[in-house]
């Protein structure tokens, strides 16, 4: 009986880190493709870009979009939640755009909640 109980739990384990792990690709794959356009806009805009000789059609046919949480770059704490820059270190989204250009590999950050794009080379 206990056998049986435990094979049940671990199938009823299973099925629900199966839905959990479709969800979260599903709401990944949703969100990367309703802001990849407007991040390759963005990132079109942004000064760096025509300094670093990239083409417009650079960003829209970039190489690898991602989608992070927080931009790990901002000197913030985790116990700092009174900071300005605590939203953007660990809360809001961010699309990174990768392109491997013949300068090297650029990458351009758009976060989504404030609509602004940021151009870096690695």
């Amino acid at each position: 009986m206990k056998t049986v109980v435990f094979i049940l739990a671990l199938l009823a384990g299973l099925k629900l880190g199966h839905q959990e792990y479709l969800y979260r690709t599903a709401t990944r794959d949703v969100i990367v493709a309703a802001y990849k356009d407007r991040a390759a806009q963005a990132c079109q805009k942004d000064g760096r870009t025509a300094g670093l000789g990239l083409t417009p059609q650079t960003w829209a046919n970039s190489s690898s979009v991602t989608l992070v949480i927080g931009k790990s770059n901002l000197d913030v704490q985790f116990w700092q939640v009174d900071n300005q820059l605590w939203n953007a270190r660990y809360r809001n989204p961010f699309l990174v755009l990768t392109t491997g250009a013949r300068v090297g590999q650029v990458y351009c950050e758009y976060d989504i909640v404030n609509a602004a794009a940021s151009v870096h080379r690695m």
